[in-house]
């Protein structure tokens, strides 16, 4: 092998290890389009004659996730009042299913649960086809909107669900 071949190979292979880095960097990010405030319905109760309703929000960044529940007396969800939150440091791992369809894994030392996995999906709301954050694991899976939805129910799991107790 002579010397330009073997800057040729160099060269190569410099350029390959600095595209194939900058792929994983890029894989460990969430895209902007699953970035921001996503709201899930996990119910409602009846005390003596007033009908409380609960929400979770969660908002989405490139590095963390912060997962706060709220309440209203409001049917339409307007008015929610934090009850409590919590903030994690994330990453977010790209992933594509057999059919082709692009997810992303969602890891978190502090956050230890079986929903991981994240999808936009469309979904249908009043007649209407909504996007919505599809959030799923092992056992569960829900769906969150941008706008506070009283649609496709959390369930009571989620009621004193913390995500860093183990």
């Amino acid at each position: 092998m002579n010397m330009k071949q073997t800057l040729w190979l160099g060269t190569a292979g410099l350029v390959a290890t600095f595209f194939t880095g900058s792929l994983v960097a890029q894989a460990k990010t969430l895209p902007k389009s699953y970035r921001g405030d996503w709201y899930g319905y996990v119910g409602s109760e009846k005390v003596g004659h007033v009908k409380t309703y609960y929400a979770i929000k969660l908002r989405l960044t490139s590095k963390r996730m912060d997962y706060n529940f709220l309440q209203t007396t409001q049917a339409n969800l307007s008015q929610l009042k934090w009850q409590w939150g919590e903030k994690s440091l994330a990453t977010y791992q790209r992933r594509t299913n057999k059919h082709h369809q692009t997810y992303y894994v969602l890891s978190s030392q502090a956050y230890q649960d079986d929903l991981d996995r994240l999808q936009l999906k469309t979904v249908k709301r009043n007649g209407k086809n909504t996007q919505a954050l599809h959030w799923w694991g092992d056992a569960d899976s829900v769906y969150a909107f941008r706008q506070p939805q009283r649609a496709y129910a959390w369930g009571w799991d989620f009621e004193d669900y913390i995500p860093t107790d183990e």
